[in-house]
């Protein structure tokens, strides 16, 4: 391998084009790679061109491109990292299939093995473990109202009306509001377990179990001090 090459992204993407044209089709020919990319095929030349001089694949205009052991284990890494990537996105974070791979495709040749580890430790804790759930439920409740927030997010001065009661909250819980109070956040507790708010002249103590689960939307910014 010449000392001056050095694989870079665009170079890991055919790799990772090639592996994903030989496992489908069964074979990568250059016009191909170069549908699949979406490149011309001068580009493509010299890329393989490139890769053959790299050790990562074995390059003969005539016949379909082959990976090198080499080029696979390299091409089957930046795979598995895309998957990772990907299956957070989607998954986890609620994005559409066409936006995650896209977002995973920018992001795979800049994660490092340990940073992919904890998003595979990460995506399981949430999709397995039962005491995870309470964070799926907020999750798909966030997403799926935009312009909201729960009330441990407000900040004390800050005005707000209770929406919505996440599924999260218990249905034989004691609750202090209803749909449509309009309130005032004085403050948190000591110890943060509870937020005061007044609602209607009326002054209560709202726990934070409960305020992280109640939907509210701000109706005017707090002052800040100049």
């Amino acid at each position: 391998m010449s000392a001056n090459l050095q694989l870079t992204e665009s170079l890991e993407d055919y790799l990772e084009a090639i592996a994903e044209l030989i496992e489908v089709e069964g074979h990568a020919h250059a016009k191909e790679i170069a549908a699949k990319l979406n490149v011309k095929m001068p580009s493509v030349t010299g890329a393989l061109r490139q890769l053959e001089k790299m050790g990562c694949i074995v390059y003969n205009t005539h016949y379909p491109v082959q990976l090198t052991e080499k080029g696979r284990l390299i091409a089957h890494d930046v795979i598995r990292r895309h998957g990772i990537l990907k299956r957070f996105f989607s998954e986890i974070l609620g994005l559409p299939q066409d936006k995650a791979s896209e977002t995973a495709c920018r992001l795979e040749h800049i994660v490092d093995a340990d940073t992919i580890r904890r998003f595979v430790l990460f995506s399981e804790a949430i999709g397995k473990r039962t005491d995870a759930r309470a964070l799926q439920v907020y999750l798909t409740e966030a997403l799926a109202q935009p312009g909201f927030k729960v009330l441990s997010e407000c900040v004390p001065g800050e005005k707000a009306v209770a929406e919505k009661f996440g599924r999260n909250i218990e249905p034989d819980a004691e609750m202090p509001l209803k749909p449509g109070d309009e309130m005032t956040v004085e403050g948190f507790s000591l110890d943060r377990s509870a937020i005061r708010v007044t609602v209607a002249g009326g002054t209560f103590h709202v726990p934070t179990s409960l305020a992280e689960n109640i939907w509210v939307r701000s109706r005017k910014k707090p002052k800040t001090l100049s």
